[in-house]
């Protein structure tokens, strides 16, 4: 997270990217992680904020990622405040294993898919404070943060596989639109889901079109922050079996990922 004004003297040096000054946000730091300490930091404030709502069972390593998380197509993204993280989300692009809801609606992601657009999934969101009004004016403000990050990487829009009653907040603040009907989520520990989605185009000449993608979001630092192949490494063995790190393996189309970071894209990438 970049370095910027009103940052603690005694922070942690704070990963690359956007510090957004706002009433309620102005003594945030936002940024794209890469730091192995500051991943196990979001993914443990994930682990937590599941487990109290009810999305995960506990695990000894009380941190939550995926798959996906190995591919260099995710990002980690993270709001820190005098230097702990209060809010994190991943951004899942469309690559070597797809997306994650893809197991959840098959139809209508291929929909997107078959109309020529690229999408990039929204998941792992988690808050660690209880305002609602400070986690609805973050929210909006990690919400421009993707949106441009998605859209320099070549995406198309936006896609996310969220509990109904949050799906107000999605179509209210980015805006999203509803699509698909209300499915058990297998996990989110079989939690009702339902699916968003934004698509960027649908927006051009608008007022949205610009507060995302114009001079109000230029400040925003989307230069790409690779994980390191000894990072990688240490979040394979979090997601491996005790068989499977004696064996060195992975399982599945995962291994390739895991082992050297690169992937096959299942979608073209459109410039």
């Amino acid at each position: 997270m970049s370095t910027s004004q009103n940052v603690p003297t005694n922070a942690p040096a704070p990963a690359k990217g956007l510090k957004k000054a706002s009433s309620l946000t102005s003594n945030l730091e936002f940024g794209i992680l890469q730091k192995q300490e500051e991943l196990s930091e979001a993914f443990g404030l994930v682990y937590e904020s599941y487990l109290r709502a009810g999305l995960t069972q506990p695990r000894e390593s009380k941190i939550r990622l995926t798959p996906f998380h190995l591919l260099p197509t995710t990002e980690v993204f993270a709001a820190r405040y005098q230097g702990e993280f209060v809010s994190t989300v991943s951004l899942i692009g469309d690559g070597y294993l797809g997306l994650p809801m893809e197991g959840i609606y098959p139809v209508e992601i291929k929909r997107l898919r078959d109309d020529g657009c690229r999408m990039a999934e929204i998941g792992c969101l988690a808050d660690r404070r209880n305002s609602p009004v400070r986690f609805i004016e973050l929210f909006a403000t990690m919400g421009r943060m993707l949106a441009r990050v998605a859209k320099v990487r070549g995406y198309s829009g936006l896609v996310a596989a969220v509990h109904p009653r949050h799906a107000k907040l999605y179509k209210r603040i980015l805006p999203f639109e509803q699509v698909g009907d209300v499915i058990e989520c297998p996990y989110a520990n079989g939690n009702p889901a339902v699916m968003v989605r934004l698509v960027f185009d649908d927006y051009i000449g608008t007022t949205l079109y610009e507060r995302f993608f114009g001079a109000m979001a230029s400040g925003i630092d989307a230069s790409p922050r690779p994980w390191s192949r000894q990072t990688r490494a240490y979040f394979k063995g979090q997601l491996q079996t005790a068989k499977q790190k004696e064996d060195n393996h992975v399982s599945g189309q995962l291994a390739f990922a895991a082992l050297t970071g690169q992937f096959v894209s299942r979608v073209p990438s459109t410039a």
